[in-house]
């Protein structure tokens, strides 16, 4: 048994050794280098749970705009709170569990301020944050790497399907015990790397819906990770080839309407046309009488003439 771990942590090895270069060069990813308090950290890990870097980015700096004092954050309604993390999924799960950490914190020691976090050990700290009712696994094992630079792996759902897909770890597996099996081969200065690069993945939106399991259920065993490159690129290529009919059909769309306005030019360039033609025949019809008024008016020129006379 001793011997059949090893190989597949030796195997595991062998793929990161292969994925993480590919998908660094697919993302160009750059790991931020945050230096925050430990209350701010993990509010920030709750806006970045099964998003990408650039959301939670956005979502942690739109909470401090709308809420510039975190004590109003504590005393405000879930719906207040959840405007903070428009578009973003499970939006109203984000602004109960940011709430939950602050109230938590200000019950504590009625301020704001969690940093006696960091002098604990691993073990203390653990069971400091299990306090914090509702924090998910995802947000205190975040904390605790990013805190206390615990060799820890924070592994949320979205991260959770596409390692599932990548062949590194079994589908049987919840994300604690992901983690764990995941220590045998990235080591501690390396998670950071490891957990952006997976994310940058994860949360790509041309290509996430492939490792859903419900569409795509994975082999029992679960993935054969030693293709794992090639299996990545045949996914880029199904994806695109999914998404280039869409923009033809669109095009095909826009170009009705173009010979639906033609035919209006036609009739209204005809109408005009009939107009004048009746119009000019009419005045053709008038002036007829007209032309014969003068022959009738000529008989009473000739009893002007004969009054004259008789007047002289």
């Amino acid at each position: 048994m001793v011997a059949a771990s090893r190989a597949k942590s030796s195997d595991r090895a062998a793929i990161l050794k292969k994925l993480l270069p590919a998908i660094k060069k697919q993302y160009k990813v750059v790991v931020p280098k945050h230096d925050r308090p430990v209350l701010e950290t993990m509010l920030y890990a709750i806006c970045l749970e099964d998003v990408s870097v650039d959301e939670a980015e956005l979502a942690f700096t739109r909470l401090g705009k709308e809420f510039p004092d975190l004590n109003e954050i504590r005393v405000s309604s879930i719906s207040e709170i959840e405007r903070a993390f428009e578009g973003l999924p499970k939006s109203e799960w984000r602004a109960f569990h940011v709430r939950s950490v602050l109230q938590y914190v200000f019950e504590k020691s009625f301020a704001f301020e969690f940093e006696g976090l960091r002098k604990k050990t691993l073990e203390l700290a653990q069971k400091q944050l299990t306090k914090i009712k509702h924090l998910s696994n995802f947000v205190r094992n975040y904390t605790l790497q990013s805190v206390i630079g615990a060799h820890q792996i924070p592994i949320d759902d979205s991260m959770a399907k596409a390692l599932i897909w990548l062949g590194l770890v079994p589908p049987n597996q919840d994300s604690e015990q992901m983690g764990e099996t995941l220590k045998a081969v990235v080591r501690k200065s390396e998670v950071p790397l490891f957990c952006f690069s997976i994310r940058c993945l994860a949360t790509d939106k041309v290509v996430h819906e492939f490792f859903d399991p419900k569409k795509y259920p994975p082999p029992a065993e679960g993935h054969d990770g030693a293709p794992v490159t090639e299996r990545l690129a045949e996914l880029y290529k199904s994806a695109a080839s999914k998404t280039k009919p869409k923009p033809a059909a669109a095009a095909k769309v826009e170009a009705k309407p173009a010979k639906t306005e033609s035919k209006p030019a036609k009739v209204e360039a005809a109408k005009p046309a009939e107009t004048k033609s009746k119009a000019t025949a009419k005045p053709a019809v008038e002036e007829a009488p007209k032309k014969k008024a003068p022959a009738k008016g000529a008989a009473p020129t000739a009893p002007t003439k004969k009054v004259v006379k008789k007047a002289r």
